[in-house]
């Protein structure tokens, strides 16, 4: 049994003139409506974000999530950790607050006493640094993570800009704790942990919602410094952090594995594919691994799955497959070359793009150099049928600068969810940013009429005709888009027919039906 040192703590701070918090979490609810989707992005773009430079080109980040039980007289100050989520539930006792905090509470009595071992989720990466900087104040990749709020410490060709993906994982646990523990490509450690509750009052004062395990004597409540302080279950023993989700809630008791796994390859397929990254999901005997290697196994397995199991999902569609076609079929073209605007380069971009046939869909998946689904432009109107990826590397731009990188200016333009580019994101360029999503769609757009057969004279070049066709395209300014058509009248022949009436009535039978395609 682990006896951790008295001077390791649960600390809630006096809440003082802060406002008093409820249950409710903004951070927490941005990820509850599709919370595994919210896990894997949020989880792997952190993963991607920190390999380990020392190490070759080849050598993929790993990540791994695990479902572990762990003894209770491991998990730090679970007694006081209990008695606090006990006088959250009093304070607020009443209304929607009071009903979810009297769950949270029995699922404290249920995991935070007693001899049961506690479900813990396990979040593991390795080839990477770690979460550098575990002694700074402010502007570190562990305060980021940790200590700090609506901050996000990273540079601008990383994968996240807002700030609230650490908030993923507390959709995941019962009583609303997160505990970290990294180790530093330069031999630091560091042990924290953090829970999200909910104002309470104590020996007379207001407490703060949020609390943290830390060092009581250090001025900043500093995290557990001393690798021989901490538990061997939360030890690090190569660099890389662990994030330990405590009372893991599965929201589907029999499919969390599949639900995480479609999620990891509906949104980082590209960088499995080019191998960056590999994940592994595990819940006791019941394992799954994707790799570059099973990449198309996995692919072909899950989209039976999703077909089986999820085809009343209306909020989550399985996009993977096309991609993945697109990329196996030898026709597929890959166009490299540099992103320009207003006639400068802000670094090169990569297109994939196959049409034809076996192209049932117009749709592009765009994404930036990290490698993770951003969005789909499924907005055009052409008479032929493509599948694309495009991915705005910057690779040979003057710097990693918004100005002059492609993929950093992108970055933002994302919205909090990572799933769209919009020009209103980035507010101090916002002109420029509307010029730079068309221009992506544009690029697409000429690549595509590339592909198109040539008519020659006899064809029609029908301006205009966008005006008579649904526009699914969100930017209401966004230049018309040219819609070539291959109009060609048709021979028919015009018969006489007797009908018994002074007047005849001419019948018209078409050889063939019209063909018009736009």
């Amino acid at each position: 049994m682990f006896q951790w040192r008295e001077n390791f703590q649960w600390i809630f701070s006096d809440l003082g003139s802060s406002d008093k918090v409820g249950v409710n979490e903004s951070g927490i609810g941005i990820f509850k409506r599709q919370p595994y989707k919210g896990l894997a992005k949020e989880i792997l773009q952190n993963v991607t974000d920190a390999k380990n430079p020392e190490l070759p080109d080849e050598v993929p980040v790993r990540a791994k999530f695990e479902l572990i039980y762990v003894d209770l007289d491991d998990i730090p100050g679970h007694e006081r950790l209990r008695e606090v989520i006990h006088k959250c539930s009093e304070y607020y006792s009443v209304g929607d607050d009071g009903e979810k905090l009297r769950t949270i509470r029995d699922a404290a009595d249920n995991y935070l006493s007693g001899s049961i071992k506690v479900p813990v989720l396990k979040i593991s990466d390795y080839n990477t640094t770690g979460l550098r900087g575990v002694k700074e104040e402010t502007g570190s990749n562990w305060t980021g993570l940790v200590r700090e709020r609506s901050a996000t410490n990273k540079s601008n060709t990383s994968s996240g800009a807002f700030g609230v993906g650490k908030f993923a994982p507390y959709n995941f646990t019962s009583i609303r704790t997160v505990l970290y523990s990294t180790k530093t490509i330069n031999d630091e450690y560091a042990f924290q942990g953090k829970a999200i509750l909910t104002t309470f009052k104590e020996d007379g004062k207001n407490k703060q919602n949020i609390g943290l395990f830390a060092n009581k004597d250090s001025e900043d409540f500093d995290a557990v410094f001393d690798v021989n302080d901490i538990a061997p279950v939360f030890r690090r023993t190569e660099p890389g952090t662990d994030i330990f989700v405590l009372g893991f809630v599965k929201e589907d008791e029999d499919t969390w594995i599949e639900q995480s796994a479609i999620s990891v390859i509906e949104y980082f397929f590209y960088s499995i594919y080019r191998g960056k990254l590999e994940v592994e999901i595990r819940d006791g005997e019941k394992v799954v691994k994707i790799t570059q290697n099973n990449l198309g196994e996995m692919i072909a397995f899950y989209d039976k799955y999703c077909k089986e199991h999820m085809a009343d999902d209306t909020a989550f569609k399985f996009t993977a497959p096309s991609y993945w076609r697109l990329l196996q079929d030898s026709r597929h073209k890959i166009i490299k070359a540099p992103f320009e605007y207003n006639g400068k380069s802000m670094g090169n971009y990569e297109l994939y793009l196959l049409t034809g046939e076996d192209a049932a869909e117009k749709k592009v998946l765009e994404m930036r150099q990290a490698g993770m689904k951003i969005r789909e432009d499924c907005a055009f109107r052409i008479p032929i049928n493509f599948t694309a990826i495009f991915i705005a590397t910057g690779e040979g731009a003057a710097s990693q600068d918004p100005k002059d990188n492609i993929s950093s200016f992108l970055r933002k333009c994302e919205n909090q969810a990572h799933d769209d580019w919009a020009a209103d994101e980035y507010k101090e360029e916002k002109t420029k940013a509307k010029g730079i999503i068309n221009k992506v769609h544009q690029i697409i757009l000429d690549a595509v009429k590339a592909e198109m057969p040539d008519f020659g004279d006899e064809s029609v070049d029908a301006f205009g005709l966008s005006e008579f066709l649904p526009n699914e395209e969100a930017d209401d300014d966004q230049k018309e888009e040219k819609v070539f058509s291959d109009f060609r009248p048709l021979a028919f022949e015009i018969q006489s027919v007797k009908t018994g009436k002074r007047r005849r009535q001419a019948d018209i039978s078409m050889k063939k039906k019209w063909r018009f395609e736009a």
